[in-house]
């Protein structure tokens, strides 16, 4: 009650009670699946209900959001001696600080879940049952939150947060590029030029004759508004200024740029216009011009097409309104990396905060494809993980992590060419570097 004084929306969220409802009647026979949605500590024998840390209930979704964090959601079909899981999440908390926010966050993705369930059915695996856990006291939550709410405020007034910078360093002859992520207090990496009136973020590598360039988001704070600029490095990976070479009436990022049929092309991220756009060269580096629109009408953020298991994949983060991008990893196939793109499967291939949002280009590694993803348990951008592709096929995309990072502040773009490995990393650009240790304290 108190945070909906606070911060109420005037509007039904995804986890406001509907009250009474005039439901349509049933169809005639048995339904395929019963979805026990009570939120009752005993959900129903043969009802698929959801679970939170393998416990039944809202008390134990609470129980996570109280302490902070997202629970992992299992949708299982409810049985005498225990639970099937059919379907699993982990959502993103955008807003940890407000438990209003985190249920509304859960019910979403509980939704995207169970349609996916409803249209793809699983034999599931059988789990023992787990007691519920009653949910820790909200007033020390609510205390941390309005305390952290007002350092906030305080901080926004000194320092501006998210300011991302864009690092490089050369690779030598049989170098591991992701071990480079072990090394990044080494002085090896170098850095782009950082005036503190812009930040760099998002960078993609690639070579024509015989130089090296870094394709990236460039965001000035006076615009509010990315572009899509490019550096040149020399030998050693120092790069040069930055140039800008696209932009466009919105927001432009994540520049994937990569070579078909002896053009060059580039396939910025402009979700802000709800479409996804591929450039060509004309001339390179500098020049881009308009090819095609090869979807329209969605939000669809860091696209990456690739090929593999014999056939071209596009992934990217989506999400409906009222849910976060952080979470969702959509699946489309198509003929090559210009498309067209068809929607594979229905609903999200992945809903996991710590490993679906694409953050590169996937790279061959002993055999296999990795993809780079990132990790938003702990906020938008704060680490990276690699995952090795496992399975890929019509609405379905398995992986394994094999490495996280987690560096201080963040990293949310790893990429690599054969000579050199980019990143960005987040911190804040202080006005006044006494106050910004204060508050970091």
């Amino acid at each position: 009650m108190l945070e909906g004084l606070l911060y109420g929306r005037g509007r039904l969220s995804a986890n406001d009670s509907l009250g009474e409802t005039d439901w349509p009647a049933p169809a005639s026979g048995d339904p395929d699946l019963v979805f026990d949605l009570t939120g009752a500590d005993a959900p129903r024998e043969g009802a698929v209900a959801p679970f939170f840390d393998g416990a039944p209930g809202d008390a134990a979704r609470d129980a996570a959001l109280l302490e902070g964090r997202a629970p992992e959601i299992e949708l299982a079909l409810v049985a005498a001696d225990g639970r099937r899981t059919l379907a699993r999440g982990l959502p993103a908390i955008e807003r940890p600080s407000a438990l209003r926010f985190g249920r509304d966050a859960v019910s979403s993705r509980i939704a995207t879940l169970a349609l996916g369930l409803a249209s793809h059915p699983q034999p599931g695996a059988f789990a023992s049952p787990l007691a519920s856990r009653p949910p820790p006291s909200a007033l020390p939550f609510f205390a941390g939150a309005l305390a952290a709410a007002a350092a906030r405020k305080l901080r926004k007034l000194v320092v501006h947060e998210g300011h991302w910078r864009i690092g490089l360093r050369s690779l030598k002859p049989g170098d591991a590029a992701e071990d480079t992520l072990d090394w990044r207090g080494d002085p090896l990496w170098q850095w782009a030029r950082d005036d503190r009136k812009r930040y760099f973020a998002d960078p993609f590598l690639f070579e024509d004759g015989g130089v090296a360039y870094v394709f990236c988001e460039e965001f000035p704070y006076a615009t509010q508004k990315g572009i899509i600029s490019v550096m040149a490095l020399d030998g050693s990976g120092a790069p040069g200024p930055a140039r800008p070479v696209l932009e466009r009436p919105y927001h432009l990022s994540y520049p994937v740029v990569f070579r078909h049929e002896g053009a060059i092309f580039m396939m910025p991220e402009s979700s802000a216009n709800r479409t996804l756009e591929i450039y060509r060269a004309d001339p390179f580096p500098y020049r881009w011009s308009l090819d095609r629109v090869v979807m329209r009408d969605i939000a669809i953020s860091d696209a990456t097409a690739f090929e593999f298991a014999g056939g071209w994949w596009l992934t990217g983060a989506t999400n409906d309104p009222d849910t976060s991008s952080w979470d969702c990893l959509s699946l489309f196939s198509g003929a090559g990396p210009l498309g067209p793109w068809t929607p594979s499967g229905e609903g999200p291939a992945l809903v996991d905060a710590s490993a679906a949002r694409p953050a590169g280009a996937p790279y061959r590694r002993n055999g296999g494809m990795w993809r780079p993803a990132q990790d938003c348990t702990q906020g938008y951008g704060s680490g990276l993980a690699l995952c090795r592709i496992d399975d890929i096929r019509p609405g379905v995309l398995r992986q394994t992590v094999q490495r996280r990072f987690k560096p201080p502040g963040g990293m949310h773009t790893f990429n690599a060419s054969a000579h050199f490995a980019a990143i960005d990393t987040v911190g804040p650009r202080g006005r006044y570097a006494w106050i910004e240790g204060m508050l970091s304290s």
